[in-house]
């Protein structure tokens, strides 16, 4: 078969292969290549020693990435490409990473160390296709298939484990019988893993396209990589929430108190901003009604998360499904829903001699609130002057 290889990946593999080396495009890339999907990051895998492959390209910007197990990034044409050395993995006594890696001349070595079978070929226009695991006939058949025994491969990397349920949901793939049985077996060894990963993991797996069906097979993992159980009977409605990780993830958490949610948020060492938005979607309430104020206090609470809100609310059961629309052309109208949309800012309030210090953010909130109820009031002056009453009211 030929597969396209853009031109600036065919630069690197002839070069290589000018100088007496084996070169390949490998991985996920070439997965992506042959399903018709656009490739984001193409890797190169080569019979070339790390520091020979940097001295091939003495014109690009060569960066050391993982020289001691034999990477090295190529940049061409602006875009990096990492060039790894074929090579063997030594002993896993971390369930991550190998404790050594050794260099080889052979890519059926290579190949035979990697994780599934789609991810383990590889493909130069000189050589064609090296597929030794039948991961062209995978792809044929929307199958997830480790290399080799799988409770071997996940025994090495644990992380693995999640990549099988991740690529399963972001391809619309099925997991293979015995890969999953080994999954399920050795879910326990996640607890080696960083949080971090397993995270990065869980919310790619959670925004990919058939996240339900994938979730649904995890069974018992779920449980080893979260503080809380999680209702099987709303795996069934993430997919149809638009794909983002953090809303479908509150989608499953909604209904939980704000410490369970806090305590998932922490397991997966979310960011700050991630934290916060699971939390104002996992705890977000319905408009008391469908009155533009209303709206616009969901609009204020939730930001530019309150369309994905209403779509989860109602999935729930707990709002109407014109909720989001409503939302939607609420916003359109581009109302002050925030403190910084008023007409007068804290600058004004203490030029006017009306307030200062810490009431200065009181008052800001206050007028906030009468211009949410009605937006004819966003007016510089119709603002001081409500201000003045407000302080005169608590003098």
């Amino acid at each position: 078969m030929t597969i396209e290889i853009p031109a600036h990946v065919a630069e690197i593999i002839d070069r290589l292969e000018a100088a007496g080396h084996s070169a390949y495009a490998v991985g996920g890339s070439l997965r992506d290549a042959i399903l018709g999907i656009p490739p984001h990051d193409w890797d190169i895998t080569t019979s070339s020693l790390p520091e020979e492959t940097a001295s091939l390209f003495p014109d690009k910007h060569v960066i050391p990435t993982g020289i001691k197990h034999g990477t090295v990034t190529v940049v061409n044409n602006g875009d990096p490409i990492e060039v790894t050395t074929y090579r063997v993995d030594g002993e896993y006594t971390d369930s991550r990473r190998p404790d050594s890696v050794s260099f080889t001349t052979s890519i059926e070595d290579d190949l035979s160390r990697r994780d599934f079978t789609v991810n383990a070929m590889a493909y130069s226009e000189k050589r064609g296709l090296v597929d030794l695991f039948g991961g062209r006939e995978d792809l044929r058949r929307g199958i997830i298939r480790a290399v080799g025994d799988p409770e071997k491969r996940f025994t090495e990397d644990a992380l693995r484990i999640m990549r099988a349920f991740r690529f399963s949901a972001q391809l619309d793939f099925e997991i293979e019988e015995n890969t999953l049985r080994a999954a399920l077996k050795l879910g326990g060894r996640l607890k080696n893993i960083a949080a971090e990963r397993i995270s990065s993991e869980l919310l790619r797996l959670l925004g990919s396209v058939a996240a339900g069906r994938a979730l649904a097979s995890m069974g018992t993992i779920l449980r080893e990589i979260l503080p809380v159980s999680l209702p099987t009977d709303r795996l069934c409605l993430v997919d149809s929430l638009k794909r983002d990780g953090i809303a479908r993830l509150a989608l499953l958490l909604h209904g939980r108190t704000a410490e369970e949610i806090s305590s998932v948020a922490s397991s997966l060492k979310l960011s700050g901003e991630q934290k916060k938005r699971l939390s104002l979607l996992a705890l977000a309430e319905p408009p008391e009604d469908s009155s533009g104020p209303s709206l616009r206090r969901f609009l204020r609470a939730l930001g530019d998360d309150a369309p994905k809100a209403a779509a989860m609310l109602a999935l729930l059961g707990s709002a109407p499904h014109s909720l989001e629309a409503d939302l939607l052309t609420e916003a359109a109208l581009s109302p002050c829903v925030s403190v910084g949309g008023l007409a007068v800012g804290g600058r004004d309030l203490i030029a006017e001699g009306i307030a200062s210090g810490p009431s200065v953010g009181h008052i800001l909130s206050l007028l906030l609130e009468a211009v949410i109820d009605d937006p004819s009031l966003n007016e510089k002056q119709l603002l001081i002057d409500a201000a003045r009453e407000l302080v005169d009211h608590h003098e």
